[in-house]
């Protein structure tokens, strides 16, 4: 074999191998991410097969819990079997899943795509021997390879906890199950990638993707709520993870649209992708009227003027979503004050003596949790002004960088406040012909109770984004997935104490059922603006990061 015949070969495999560069690449930016919140789901799933099994160990236990959850049908979704394990388990993973697997997907599948285009290096891969949709193609494939390592982390768990004594899974529920806990996220990394495509923006992508959860959640809130209603789940993506039910009675049929709408939206997104020209969208990004801004004064203004559609969105969504919810008060406490003395039980063990009082404290609950994800959203645009160059406009004027950053932070807290407000305004709406006996001072007072966590999280973010920017979404997005995932993990574990104490929903009351702690609330809230401020320090001191 002659020389040339030998070195002949290389140039091909190099040439195969750099067609699927940017699948790699993606792969190898999303793997990290999807393995932690693998690991995450699937030691749920070992730990609520365990708390099952030793706090309700007898059936008539079982029995009393599963009419005791009744009432929380509507806020979680529809459960199946809840006095056996397997339905339980289920039942309990399943808001917990597509809600990380959500938050997961999106920031991934639009900071990848839209973000990279924002951020200009798409341009750059597009100068290299492919088109947009070919590169298009390899993020999807890229992202579908980090999916895969998650699935296959939390099916493995899942099959430990299938054996494990009392839970009686089989290998096919097993797997089923782990197909149902990544659901979510694979609906969803296909609709980030359709709005990165019909969006200006990645931040747009974001709220546009982040609209349809909410959207989502509402619909399948509103079929759980009236049995009248009950086709409404299928209309609703969330509602097919429900109607799944993967270790009771499986319906596989809920694949089908599942299936369905990603390949839809990855086919929509491949066609879109070879359609528009580089930085063009379906949706224009308003620049807003050119004609003398005259309250265009300093950076707070222009952050107010930047931020203003997308947390307004955020501050009446989850206002709308209150108010559906405080409209079905009635119905949620008759359940609950016609079921069994366990409901009681578990009620006190939360601190809520009253029926309805204590459905609306959790509602506030997950009150909390939009208004932490608005804080952790406040953050991302912030780190994202500085990596897209944005920021370099600003500081190259006379703006110091610390008033910048605190009037980032100041808008941020302000948000924040505000959603506890409106949280509160729209419960009072819905509820106040559902006579709940709450008038709408206690229910503002419940709205400002939720906010500590927020302000918390705003304080964290500008720690990180001061010493490490690069992790600042990562950061404050995990705070909020922790916080949700322990407070449930907690209420089932006994003498887990130091463990609930590691969630910031912990430390929030469930007023209006309880009197808010302003104790605890006023030490999260100092702990933020220390954490803001020592971040402020450390920001004044770093050079600008884009990466």
């Amino acid at each position: 074999m002659s020389v040339a015949a030998a070195v002949r070969p290389f140039p091909r495999a190099r040439r195969r191998q750099q067609r699927w560069v940017i699948a790699r690449h993606v792969a190898r930016s999303a793997w990290l991410w999807a393995f932690v919140w693998g690991l995450v789901l699937g030691l749920f799933v070992i730990a609520t097969i365990q708390a099952m099994v030793k706090g309700y160990p007898t059936v008539q236990e079982r029995l009393a819990l599963a009419k005791s959850m009744q009432a929380f049908e509507i806020l979680i979704g529809q459960g199946h079997r809840l006095d056996t394990v397997a339905g339980f388990t289920s039942w309990r993973l399943m808001t917990t899943s597509y809600i990380i697997g959500a938050i997961w997907a999106i920031r991934t599948s639009c900071g990848l795509l839209r973000g990279e285009e924002d951020a200009g290096r798409w341009e750059l891969l597009l100068a290299g021997p492919t088109t947009p949709r070919r590169a298009t193609i390899q993020v999807l494939v890229g992202l579908s390879v980090a999916l895969l390592l998650m699935w296959a982390v939390i099916a493995l768990f899942t099959l430990i906890g299938g054996r494990m004594a009392a839970a009686h899974f089989g290998v096919g529920g097993s797997l089923l199950e782990s197909i149902a806990l990544i659901s979510g996220a694979a609906m969803f990394l296909a609709i980030g990638a359709l709005a990165s495509q019909v969006s200006a923006t990645a931040g747009q992508a974001t709220m546009l993707s982040s609209v349809v959860v909410g959207v989502a959640y509402v619909v399948r809130l509103i079929a759980d709520a009236n049995n009248s209603l009950d086709w409404l789940r299928w209309v609703s993506p969330i509602g097919w993870i429900e109607e799944l039910r993967p270790l009771e009675e499986p319906q596989l049929v809920a694949l089908v649209p599942m299936v369905v709408l990603i390949v839809a939206c990855c086919v929509v997104s491949v066609f879109l992708a070879g359609r528009r020209d580089l930085n063009a969208s379906v949706l224009r990004e308003r620049t807003g009227s050119g004609g003398n801004p005259r309250w265009l004064r300093g950076p707070v203004s222009l952050t107010l003027r930047l931020t203003r559609t997308s947390s307004l969105a955020w501050i009446l969504g989850t206002g709308a979503w209150l108010g559906i919810v405080g409209s079905l008060t009635h119905s949620a406490t008759g359940i609950i004050t016609a079921s069994s003395p366990a409901v009681a039980a578990t009620l006190s063990r939360l601190g809520l003596h009253q029926a309805t009082a204590g459905f609306l404290g959790l509602v506030f609950l997950f009150a909390a949790i939009g208004i932490s994800l608005l804080a952790a959203t406040q953050m991302v645009s912030m780190r994202d002004e500085e990596s897209s160059g944005r920021l370099d406009n600003i500081l190259v004027r006379r703006v110091p960088r610390m008033a910048w950053l605190m009037g980032r932070v100041g808008v941020a807290i302000a948000m924040v406040v505000i959603a506890g407000v409106v949280s509160g305004l729209f419960t009072w709406i819905g509820s106040a012909n559902q006579h709940t006996g709450v008038g709408p001072l206690k229910l503002l007072e419940a709205g400002l109770n939720v906010v500590p966590p927020g302000v918390f999280i705003i304080g964290a973010g500008t720690l990180v984004f001061g010493l490490r920017p690069q992790l600042t979404g990562a950061a404050v997005y995990g705070i909020v997935a922790w916080s949700f995932l322990i407070d449930l993990l907690s209420a089932l574990i006994k003498n887990a104490d130091w463990l609930r104490d590691s969630s910031l929903l912990t430390h929030v009351q469930l007023a209006p059922g309880v009197n808010p702690d302003w104790g605890s609330n006023a030490i999260m809230v100092l702990l933020g603006l220390g954490l803001a401020g020592l971040g402020a320090l450390a920001f004044q001191r770093r050079d600008i990061a884009y990466d």
